[in-house]
């Protein structure tokens, strides 16, 4: 029953994060068909085609997430926090840049994607989604136990894995596990290396489970460089090189 699991989200349409990810994956010998994607894939990246086109080579499954929701379903909005009106003009940016650039064969993709899924991997049973079990567009931070409790009481999965806050975290409940990988393409804790997490999962009479939370440097520079000389705002330039977005 012994095997590793790779947990990726939020690459927000940057494939070099990604492709430094997928390659450090294949020297820890994961599996692509143990390698699952928490959605948004694309959004204020500079290459989102790029991204989508790369998933499905690889045969990577992945969820919806809520900028993939918006591109592949043609909507006006993002369902992004929007607290002024400089958030308001980041994700009209993002989102209609994104929405001219992503092809109609990537959206159709897009909305083939599934809200949430439950796999049972190495005999552990994960649910994924986006922002909560409850809502493609919740938040759910580490601090959150409220919420944290609300989860474990509704879903009975051992592992709930969920992105779209951009920060990683582990947090153990007895033998009931909530984690979120970080953001692959676009963190927002500081540390502006790709995050991603990888389950392990080892012979044990209980079934060990160890997961670590893995940063990877990537070639960030090429990205910025990227978003500077396209039509997206500089100021996602700067978020891709601080792994932080002012608030």
């Amino acid at each position: 029953m012994s095997g590793k699991i790779a947990l990726l989200s939020d690459v927000h349409g940057n494939i070099l994060a990604l492709e430094a990810v997928l390659l450090e994956l294949d020297r820890l010998e994961i599996k692509r068909e143990s390698t699952y994607v928490l959605g948004d894939l694309v959004g204020y990246g500079p290459r989102p085609n790029e991204v989508l086109e790369c998933l499905m080579n690889e045969n990577i499954i992945s969820i919806l997430g809520n900028y993939d929701e918006a591109v592949g379903f043609y909507l006006p909005t993002c369902g992004c926090k929007e607290n002024s009106i400089r958030d308001k003009m980041r994700m009209e940016n993002a989102l209609g840049w994104t929405s001219q650039t992503v092809t109609e064969s990537n959206k159709a993709y897009l909305r083939s994607l599934e809200e949430s899924l439950e796999i049972k991997e190495h005999g552990i049973h994960i649910c994924l989604t986006h922002g909560s079990p409850f809502s493609i567009n919740e938040y759910v931070y580490e601090e959150d136990m409220e919420k944290h409790d609300d989860i474990l009481q509704e879903v009975e999965c051992t592992i709930v894995a969920m992105g779209h806050t951009h920060i990683p975290f582990v947090k153990r409940f007895g033998n009931r596990i909530l984690v979120n990988p970080g953001s692959v393409g676009r963190p927002k804790d500081g540390d502006n290396r790709a995050s991603f997490i990888v389950i392990e999962v080892k012979d044990d009479p209980d079934l060990l489970i160890e997961i670590e939370v893995i940063r990877l440097s990537y070639d960030y520079h090429t990205v910025a460089r990227e978003i500077r000389e396209s039509d997206l705002l500089d100021e996602f330039a700067q978020h891709i090189e601080l792994g932080l977005v002012d608030e």
